[in-house]
């Protein structure tokens, strides 16, 4: 099999894009879809957002993040070939801790650790894009130790670092890699401005590299091959608002820019050899709008939406191992205060639409003059989460 096949068949990170940043376990208000996380001072997973967040938090607050997801992905083949069609299901845990303390009237500490992104999929070795992927698995481990500066009533600026933990294993119908594991190293920073009935804030997190080196085992024809590639997390800059209407009605919202015009493609090199995936996509927006409304003294209910634009839209580029399209989140959620702790319950639907892929590989030599099937068809997707959020 020629080398330049295996870096096609590899470089699947099915990870974080805006297609698959699944961030909700470092959500503050899944409940509300995110929408005003960068202001939300109920809790501390609020910090992961905006650190500036933590000096309007109070002497000391502990929240621990919980949830459960859903994904599902189908395939539905247009070239006709038999056990065209793919199907994927994946259920697993997701967690996060965060933690904030003051230290005198200006200054505040953190430090979050929370799962940020990443899936575990499995197609199996009967489907259309079986030669390119079987099972993947790809996910991103972060601490964030930061700091708050409280220059009034109202302001505040922070700054925070990102210190990322990936782990990335891959495997095809005829290839399989060892799992890899890498560091990766970035900033965070915010400002927040606080009124009595409404507060904005800004934050910026800075772009992550990984990468990763692995080797590849192919039983026909028998081969071992050292391969490295390179995954992107990309930088994120958060405006997030709240306005209390009055004593029961809360409006927030969120607009994110996801700076992923960087990732235009995914190399794989080898001794003597470097290839790529063609990725060229474009920047992504995110809009979020929400709402919270006090039912009565111990509860308080929440709604939100969320809309991101496509990173990819050209069928061509779009490849199996992450297809992309526009995003819709749906959720709405419940929080209990018992004493001087807070319960957040939540539940969210996240549809991926309908995600076509005319992706033209082309017939490489694989030793055996046996062509690659063309991948021709239509990706769907969907991703239900459950949680609950403790703080404390």
């Amino acid at each position: 099999m020629k080398k330049s096949t295996i870096a096609l068949l590899l470089l699947a990170p099915t990870v974080q894009a805006s297609g698959l940043l699944l961030q909700e376990a470092v959500t503050a208000n899944a409940g509300a879809a995110g929408a005003g996380d960068g202001v939300y001072t109920k809790s501390a997973a609020a910090t992961w957002t905006n650190p500036a967040s933590m000096a309007f938090m109070g002497e000391q607050l502990t929240t621990v993040n919980a949830m459960l997801l859903n994904l599902k992905m189908d395939y539905d083949d247009k070239s006709g070939i038999t056990n065209g069609d793919g199907e994927a299901t994946t259920t697993m845990p997701s967690f996060g801790v965060f933690y904030v303390r003051q230290l005198n009237d200006s200054l505040h500490l953190g430090v979050n650790f929370g799962v940020v992104g990443g899936s575990s999929i499995e197609y199996g070795s009967e489907w259309a894009g079986a030669p390119y992927l079987d099972k993947a698995f790809m996910t991103g481990v972060q601490l964030n130790p930061n700091m708050s500066y409280k220059l009034n009533e109202n302001w505040s600026i922070a700054l925070g670092a990102q210190i990322s933990y990936g782990l990335l294993e891959v495997s095809t119908a005829s290839l399989q890699t060892d799992l890899d594991t890498d560091w990766a190293y970035g900033y965070t920073a915010g400002v927040m401005h606080k009124q009595q009935d409404w507060s904005i804030g800004l934050s910026y997190r800075s772009k992550l590299e990984h990468e990763f080196a692995v080797t590849a085992t192919s039983v026909d024809p028998a081969m071992s091959l050292p391969l490295q590639t390179e995954l992107l997390v990309p930088a994120i800059v958060d405006m997030s608002g709240r306005y209390d209407v009055n004593s029961k009605i809360a409006i927030l919202s969120s607009i994110q820019f996801h700076q992923w015009s960087d990732f235009e493609e995914t190399p794989l090199y080898t001794d003597n050899l470097t290839s790529s995936v063609d990725r060229q996509w474009q920047d992504v927006w995110k809009f979020a709008v929400g709402t919270e409304y006090k039912l009565n003294n111990g509860w308080a209910l929440k709604a939100g939406f969320s809309y991101e634009t496509s990173p990819q839209d050209d069928p061509s580029l779009q490849w199996v191992n992450l297809p992309v399209g526009e995003q819709y989140r749906y959720s709405f959620g419940a929080s209990t205060e018992w004493g001087d702790k807070t319960v957040d319950f939540f539940y969210e639907f996240a549809d991926f639409g309908s995600i076509p892929v005319e992706r033209q590989v082309g017939a490489p030599d694989n030793g055996l003059n046996t062509p690659l099937p063309d991948l021709n068809g239509t990706f769907k997707g969907h991703i239900h989460f459950v949680g609950v959020n403790l703080s404390f």
